[in-house]
């Protein structure tokens, strides 16, 4: 029988981790996650501009950081999404949604009728309609989440140089 001692394999992979958790600490990771999310937000404001009409979509997609999500040096989360509040603030996108996944025009429901019927009678006289959709968040989600992992790693790498240099 073979038996093997990993005891020094598993004390040199602690030194190494506690190594890049000290060199990575809550700036270095807060950087780097915003790197990623900067990434996914510059190409969902390209892919809102090919719709443009007011540019109120554009100017409202952004970056926060999400507190309650993160964890000091452990954990950093970042959400890319519009801005949004009650409808008639003037310079809101309220209706980010709507132009994302599309949406159906809903006619007014007679009161004399069942809703069931009422939409039934709807539908054949005036056919049906709805708004198709114009999606800006998912592909940029896509389309550039290599990307993102790659920018994330690259300031990653910068951020634990300057620290090992510095140090």
């Amino acid at each position: 029988m073979i038996t093997i001692d990993a005891s020094a394999f598993q004390d040199a992979i602690k030194a190494a981790t506690d190594q890049i958790a000290g060199a990575v600490g809550e700036s270095s990771l807060r950087a780097a996650g915003f790197a990623g999310a900067e990434v996914f937000r510059d190409e969902a404001i390209r892919n809102a501009a090919s719709h443009k009409k007011t540019g109120v979509l554009m100017r409202n997609i952004i970056a926060k950081r999400l507190d309650e999500e993160s964890d000091g040096d452990k954990r950093q989360a970042y959400l890319v999404t519009v801005r949004s509040g009650k409808f008639g603030t003037d310079g809101d996108a309220f209706y980010w949604r709507f132009v994302e996944n599309g949406h159906r025009f809903v006619r007014r429901k007679n009161k004399k009728q069942s809703l069931k019927a009422a939409r039934a009678a709807s539908a054949l006289e005036y056919g049906t309609a709805s708004a198709p959709a114009y999606p800006f968040m998912r592909p940029a989600y896509e389309s550039k989440k290599q990307e993102a992992a790659e920018a994330v790693t690259a300031k990653l790498a910068e951020k634990m140089a300057e620290k090992a240099g510095g140090a």
